[in-house]
């Protein structure tokens, strides 16, 4: 084979392993949001805090690389806020069926639960802190309006 061909292959090879990996890379940290209150509870309650709104449900896995920075991301933010927001880690090998159930497929996978079991939003991978606090914000003046829509 002509040594040009072989280089040209080698870089098309490079190009596209490049724009797969910057794809990937994008999709890190994704959240997406519930719009609607389900009832029964989405998480069972033991899993949740009950004296805080709001808990970061961490769903981690045994060989997950990036679950122990994004536990520090959660930890943190929790902290922040110690009477609004907690922070639980679960490991995804002791409850299958709650992962099977709520399609949990990759580790770190972060949910925002309310004190009541429903989940709010969940966010795929690990996400930078001004994403978590965003979305615990977001969380936490939903959920205020939605109780203020009851108090006339």
């Amino acid at each position: 084979m002509d040594p040009l061909w072989i280089a040209l292959v080698v870089v098309g090879l490079v190009i596209a392993s490049t724009l797969l990996g910057f794809a990937w890379q994008n999709r890190q940290g994704l959240v997406t949001r519930t719009r609607q209150v389900s009832l029964p509870p989405d998480v069972p309650v033991a899993l949740v805090e009950a004296t805080t709104r709001l808990t970061l449900l961490q769903f981690s896995g045994p060989f997950c690389s990036y679950c122990a920075a994004m536990r520090r991301v959660l930890s943190e933010a929790a902290d922040k806020n110690p009477r609004e927001v907690s922070f639980r880690e679960v490991d995804i090998t002791d409850y299958p069926e709650l992962t099977r159930s709520l399609r949990i497929s990759q580790t770190p996978t972060t949910l925002l639960v309310s004190h009541t079991g429903h989940l709010i939003s969940r966010i795929n991978g690990a996400a930078k802190p001004p994403v978590v606090a965003q979305e615990i914000h977001e969380a936490l003046e939903t959920r205020k309006a939605q109780s203020d829509e009851y108090l006339i």
